[in-house]
């Protein structure tokens, strides 16, 4: 999933996990390093784009979406208890996403290069791990086919509607 927050100098996007889908309420959510320039500027600018591409059925999804940061509640708690310390990790980083280094930088601590944290050592990442929730407020649908294309915007708030588009 690529996801495009607004900045001061416009735009900026990039590729995140998708984390969980709520399909009847319409969020989705992924995970984030709460330092992050993302976390930043969602806190200033709440609307965002995802967009999804899905190779093997040709369709192209756009999210117009309303986010909300979870840092320090039990939504955090939650998503972060299922976690495996596989994922934990890299939450453990002591630097701020997207500092400038001189060498390559893993994104965890030195002395875990070779081997996981166990569950306790991956605790100090929590402080770490922001959660983006996602209100899907409308999503333009597009199917690409040689036989012809189909595009739709479905508005979700404040009333369901559906409009057919042009390709």
């Amino acid at each position: 999933m690529t996801v495009a927050t607004c900045t001061n100098q416009g735009a900026d996007a990039r590729m995140v996990v998708l984390r969980y889908v709520d399909e009847i309420r319409k969020y989705v959510w992924f995970h984030t390093d709460a330092r992050s320039a993302k976390v930043l500027q969602l806190e200033a600018f709440p609307n965002a784009t995802l967009l999804f591409w899905d190779q093997k059925q040709k369709i192209q999804l756009r999210l117009i979406v309303e986010t909300r940061l979870h840092t320090d509640d039990y939504v955090a708690d939650d998503q972060w208890n299922e976690l495996p310390v596989s994922s934990r990790k890299m939450y453990l980083s002591e630097l701020r996403p997207g500092t400038e280094q001189e060498i390559p930088y893993p994104g965890y601590p030195e002395e875990l290069q070779n081997r996981l944290p166990d569950k306790e050592e991956s605790e100090a990442g929590r402080s770490n791990f922001a959660v983006i929730e996602c209100r899907v407020l409308e999503m333009d649908y597009l199917h690409l086919s040689r036989e012809g294309q189909t595009r739709a915007r479905f508005q979700y708030e404040p009333t369901l509607k559906l409009v057919w588009l042009a390709p």
